[in-house]
């Protein structure tokens, strides 16, 4: 992974992961932990295909000029 990729998911992974992580803090369970870590799988495979869209409809409306 690039640098700047790296860069860019580290800032992602602070800004929306570290309030969740600092909301539920360490005195949760190892199910609860593990729900978490599920449930942010999921997010980010959300987050990627509303991305992978947003490509396609860019690079149609270029290819369409």
């Amino acid at each position: 992974m690039s640098k700047e990729k790296e860069n860019m998911r580290e800032m992602f992974e602070e800004m929306f992961f570290t309030p969740l992580n600092s909301f539920f803090g360490p005195q949760v369970s190892e199910e609860v932990r593990s729900h978490l870590s599920q449930a942010r799988i999921e997010i980010l495979k959300a987050m990627k295909t509303f991305i992978e869209s947003e490509i396609d409809k860019l690079e149609k409306t270029v290819h369409d000029k």
